[in-house]
């Protein structure tokens, strides 16, 4: 899948395009807060029962060439189900970001980009986008699918020992 059609897929959902020419060279901070609407298709995308709260905070500092480092902290709070007992539960997302948006090259739309990768644990990741702007909702809502609990577990619950439980 190119860059361009993952960024466009779920425009919809939380969409916060920022135009990377109208950066400040200093940087700026950007606030993030989805609607209830928002939040109700974010929780259809990523098979929750609830958003509660969604929303980020970033500082964008162009660096040339279109480059733009991304810094912040996503944070959610989703409603889910207990794998084990079923009890609702809330899960608490909050998670540090550092990216570099990178202007997409045109063998990168076909896969064809031939880069090192680095596995430098300090190191930014580094994320291409198509067009002129970087969509900092969808980014935001890519976190979050990322580091939910695919299996969450409300405090105490557990299998029973019949059941291989601990």
């Amino acid at each position: 899948m190119s860059a361009e059609s993952r960024w466009s897929r779920a425009a919809a959902e939380f969409s916060r395009p920022v135009p990377v020419a109208t950066l400040r060279l200093g940087g700026e901070t950007v606030m993030l807060a989805a609607s209830e609407a928002e939040r109700a298709a974010l929780a259809r995308r990523l098979g929750v029962e609830a958003v509660r709260e969604a929303g980020a905070e970033f500082t964008l500092r162009p660096r040339g060439g279109g480059v733009v480092s991304v810094r912040g902290r996503v944070r959610a709070v989703l409603g889910r189900y207990c794998v084990v007992s079923l009890a609702p539960l809330d899960e608490v997302i909050d998670e540090t970001v550092r990216v570099l948006f990178r202007p997409e090259e045109d063998g990168e739309a076909d896969g064809e980009a031939d880069g090192e990768v680095s596995l430098d644990a300090e190191a930014e990741d580094e994320e291409p986008y198509a067009g002129a702007e970087i969509d900092l909702g969808e980014f935001a809502a890519q976190t979050i699918a990322l580091v939910l609990n695919p299996w969450p577990r409300a405090q105490g619950a557990s299998l029973p020992p019949e059941a291989g439980g601990a």
